[in-house]
């Protein structure tokens, strides 16, 4: 399995390359159903699972993933967290024997990355989130396929000339500063208001404006497919197999890529007459899973956390 080895998770890069795992027998024939593992080292030292929850980001969804952590025997931890305060160093300094997983916005995440030393902590390559490296590796499989890539400000001084019938825009960056949306011919000045906002040195994806009829949120933990909700035009809890085989087919040819930009991510697949494209990757721990299975998604990442332990023991 390939990761990068750049970012702010860079550091950790090295050493998630020795992980090292033993798995059981598959649970029956569902190729979408997760393996069982043996956590032999974290099971010899009684290793606590723990979530460190941001409770004030999408509070509903946060405390919805408590109730299921302490559901299934782990520690949940709640805090609030704002940009420019910090958190209590005791929730930052893990105990010897102790895995964390964190969940919440993207500048607690950041936050996080900068300031503790939790293993797994949080999950959000932010180098391997950005556009120009997944686009790398995926670039076949988009529905932005054809795509250019440049600074706001450039964008600015050739959209008058080069896209009479408007664009879609996306940053680069995994942190997204700016919505990914489409803007028409005549909404240049929008475009301005977020250069100033943002920068113009800013690097972002413009493609042709395309229609879309669905989009799904997959939920990735170690290579599988652990949980799906469509989120649009409505969002709605749905079943693997219930799911078109095309758009199957489609996520688990990027789960099973070599290259992976992290243990956990999340993939959102759009439907472009009739057939599934990839619309974007995001990290795991700044996620909205919308109506995805809330246990399932807790009981498989919080699996592949202990391992990620396990490699650093």
């Amino acid at each position: 399995m390939l990761f990068g080895d750049s970012g702010l998770n860079g550091i950790r890069a090295s050493s998630r390359q020795q992980w090292r795992v033993t798995r059981g027998e598959d649970i029956g024939s569902n190729p979408f159903c997760p393996n069982i593992i043996s956590h032999t080292k974290a099971e010899e030292l009684k290793v606590a699972t723990t979530w460190l929850i941001q409770t004030n980001f999408n509070s509903t969804e946060a405390y919805a993933i408590g109730e299921e952590v302490v559901r299934q025997g782990m520690v949940f931890r709640g805090v609030g967290y704002n940009p420019g305060n910090d958190i209590c160093s005791r929730f930052l300094a893990p105990d010897e024997n102790e895995c964390t997983v964190c969940y919440g916005s993207i500048d607690f995440v950041l936050y996080i990355q900068r300031k503790s030393k939790l293993i797994p902590g949080a999950w959000c390559n932010f180098q391997n989130m950005k556009c120009s490296t997944y686009y790398t590796y995926f670039g076949d499989m988009l529905l932005n396929r054809y795509y250019n890539m440049m600074p706001m400000g450039e964008l600015l001084s050739r959209w008058d000339r080069e896209y009479p019938h408007g664009a879609f825009v996306r940053p680069d960056s995994g942190a997204k500063p700016l919505t990914g949306q489409t803007f028409e011919s005549t909404e240049k000045h929008k475009i301005q208001s977020f250069s100033d906002t943002i920068g113009a040195d800013t690097l972002v994806v413009v493609a042709p404006i395309k229609s879309i009829s669905r989009e799904y949120r997959f939920v990735v933990c170690d290579r599988k497919l652990v949980a799906v909700s469509m989120y649009l035009p409505e969002e709605r809890s749905i079943k693997f197999d219930n799911l078109p085989l095309s758009l199957l087919r489609l996520a688990n040819k990027i789960c099973s890529n070599e290259w992976q930009p992290d243990f956990c991510y999340t993939v959102d697949i759009a439907i472009h007459y009739d057939l599934p494209y990839l619309l974007e990757i995001n990290g795991f721990s700044c996620a909205g899973f919308y109506k995805c299975n809330i246990r399932d998604i807790v009981k498989n990442s919080s699996n592949v956390a202990l391992m990620e332990w396990e490699s650093y023991q």
